[in-house]
């Protein structure tokens, strides 16, 4: 299994290098073209590709410290070192070891990244006139980012990790049942606890646009006692909705931005879709399969882990860094199955969108104006887009649209 994983970490190196350059290329085609000038011009398109391209050479510096920085940590022995004086300060508490040094790793990755995150959500959506921040907001922003993101983490790491400890052997078993257990519960408080920590949530009351949303709502079936607004404006120019939650506690959320944006037809047409992922229950579809797929790639976890562990047990707090790192390239090779299915269910939501309005031209301005609105490159590669999209292009998305009436005889 050694040989197999570096052969695996050879070739994902290959790919993420391959990938860059197949990102920097496109995948223009004389049929894209043909349909991208029906909607764009030629200055949309030559836009969408600056942002896209923004910060090559940092973008591709980010992910070479990404790869290196939990191989460093530890190999150097530092991560052995830290979970050792971790241990004397920790008055023999194993969850507060763990936690500490969840702690520090996470902090130490952040500082590394900051000066990334800086560049491209500060400097860059600045430069392409998204960003509404100003530099102190953007500050505060990561400071509460971080803090929610480290907090969550450490709650996972000391689970999983007293779960290493409590189940021996049979951790393999246990690991997928509370990583499911998790993510119910984030799931089911995220628009509780996390998300009015960064926007301000009020009942969608639009005057002219409420009515074809509840509208769209009745035609599709759905009793709609949730929709709201939150205020994306406070943040960025960027447009969109989202769907959340599932049993009782579905929500719908739509960006101000994209009611400043689009006509009352178009958003309702874009709350069909997110209409389509509650209907389908996609969400909890989603969470059902990740779970299953944790089993196969915690069984991975456990032949490959003791193979490059120096003698540490998966137990062992030290091990966090080895764990991250193999975890990130069995999931990198898992990607493209998270992917499609992914996709298929925005698939699905499109077609329930479009068969809910009736109205494939108001679909098709919708799909051209968030497009527009957030310089979406229409080129991508097809390989890159079956390995990492979780939506179908854009481009794709409007020929559906195009062909829905012939199709589905509608």
């Amino acid at each position: 299994m050694k040989v197999l994983f570096i052969a695996l970490t050879v070739c994902y190196v290959l790919l993420r290098i391959f990938f860059t350059y197949l990102d920097k290329k496109g995948g223009k085609t004389e049929a894209k073209e043909k349909l991208a000038l029906k909607y764009f011009t030629d200055e949309d398109i030559k836009k969408a590709k600056e942002y896209h391209d923004r910060g090559f050479g940092a973008s591709a510096a980010r992910k070479i410290l990404d790869l290196l920085f939990p191989l460093v940590f530890f190999f150097s022995g530092f991560a052995v070192y830290l979970s050792q004086v971790l241990a004397v300060i920790s008055f023999g508490s194993f969850i507060l070891q763990t936690a500490l040094f969840a702690l520090f790793y996470i902090v130490i990755q952040f500082l590394i990244n900051l000066p990334f995150r800086y560049y491209f959500s500060y400097v860059l959506e600045h430069k392409f006139g998204f960003s509404n921040l100003t530099f102190k907001d953007w500050i505060i922003y990561n400071i509460k980012q971080f803090a929610v993101g480290a907090v969550i983490n450490i709650i996972i790491i000391s689970a999983a990790y007293m779960t290493f400890t409590l189940a021996g052997n049979n951790w393999i078993w246990f690991i997928p049942v509370v990583l499911l257990a998790f993510e119910f519960i984030l799931t089911f408080l995220y628009p509780y606890l996390v998300l009015p920590l960064f926007y301000k949530k009020s009942n969608f009351e639009q005057g002219e646009y409420t009515k074809p949303i509840f509208e769209v709502a009745n035609k599709a079936g759905i009793k709609l006692k949730k929709l709201f607004q939150i205020n994306e404006s406070k943040y960025s120019k960027h447009t969109n909705a989202f769907f959340t939650g599932f049993g009782p506690e579905k929500s719908i959320y739509i960006f101000d931005t994209l009611v400043k944006n689009n006509t009352p037809e178009e958003v309702a047409s874009v709350v069909a879709h997110e209409a389509g992922h509650w209907k389908y229950h996609h969400v909890l579809k989603g969470i059902i399969l990740g779970f299953f797929g944790s089993f196969v790639i915690a069984w991975l976890i456990a032949v490959t882990f003791p193979e490059f562990a120096n003698g540490l047990s998966i137990a062992e707090v030290a091990g966090l860094p080895l764990l991250s790192f193999v975890l990130t390239v069995y999931t990198f090779f898992t990607t493209p199955i998270d992917s499609f299915v992914s996709r298929k269910m925005e698939v699905t939501a499109d077609t329930f969108e479009l068969r809910t309005t009736q109205k494939k031209e108001v679909f098709i301005s919708s799909m051209v104006k968030l497009a527009k609105d957030n310089k979406s490159y229409l080129y991508t590669d097809d390989f890159i887009t079956f390995w990492f999209a979780s939506h179908p292009p854009m481009l794709d998305r409007i020929k559906m649209a195009e062909e829905f009436k012939e199709v589905n005889n509608a």
